[in-house]
């Protein structure tokens, strides 16, 4: 079952990278830091630059804090300051606000997990609606596979977007974003990500998809080495 699950949604990811038609080529990065308030609480500091044509387009600083309600139920709030690049190279801004609320559970070496999020902007980058800038429900399932003794894990998810208002483009889906990567298990404080957006807009003009090569480097504050822990018990 878990493995016709897995090809299922790798079929569907190649499928639709083949049936794009018109599409741009990005790279995202994404550096930053995390750490510990408390038991309950962490924060991530982190700083997300998209290039495109050897250009920057998009950039943000983003400061989440996250709540561990359970071992299976996260609900996080994350704050992000956006510059967006218009065509005549100026950069116009916007904040946002995402309330998220994510549930996990491991089966066995796989991890299944499911986030819902509502994104909510103070201020419109562009006057047509877009669905990374607007206010948006996001919905996005993930499974995610350990593989004993290897330092790399494999991760597939789908996230579709939702416009919840009655405007021209409202009550519909209006993009759908497929990835496939896998995290690098390091030794230390340092988390590792790489992996391919396939990024879709749907039901709305001007369908440019996106092919995305995405980094993410995070360092871990809160890292002890066993070494730490030995001596503190």
């Amino acid at each position: 079952m878990i493995k016709k699950s897995v090809f299922f949604l790798f079929f569907y990811l190649v499928s639709s990278v083949i049936l794009g038609q018109s599409s741009t080529f990005q790279v995202w990065t994404e550096t930053g830091c995390r750490g510990k308030l408390s038991k309950k609480f962490e924060y991530n500091l982190s700083l997300t630059n998209r290039f495109s044509d050897f250009k920057l387009v998009t950039f943000f600083p983003q400061l989440t804090l996250k709540y561990k309600l359970s071992d299976w139920c996260k609900p996080s709030l994350d704050y992000r300051m956006i510059s967006d690049r218009e065509d005549n190279g100026n950069y116009l801004l916007s904040q946002r606000l995402n309330f998220n609320l994510s549930l996990e559970k491991d089966i066995q070496r796989m991890s299944a997990s499911i986030r819902f999020r509502y994104q909510y902007s103070f201020k419109g980058i562009t006057s047509n609606y877009e669905p990374e800038f607007d206010n948006a429900i996001r919905v996005k399932p993930a499974i995610s596979y350990n593989f004993k003794g290897k330092i790399i894990k494999p991760i597939l998810s789908s996230e579709i977007f939702y416009n919840p208002s009655f405007g021209l483009y409202g009550k519909r889906v209006t993009r759908i974003r497929n990835f496939i990567g896998f995290d690098l298990n390091l030794k230390g404080p340092h988390d590792l990500q790489i992996g391919y957006f396939f990024d879709q807009k749907v039901n709305l003009p001007n369908q440019n998809n996106r092919h995305v090569l995405s980094l993410d480097y995070c360092y871990n504050l809160s890292y002890k080495s066993k070494k730490e822990t030995t001596k503190k018990s």
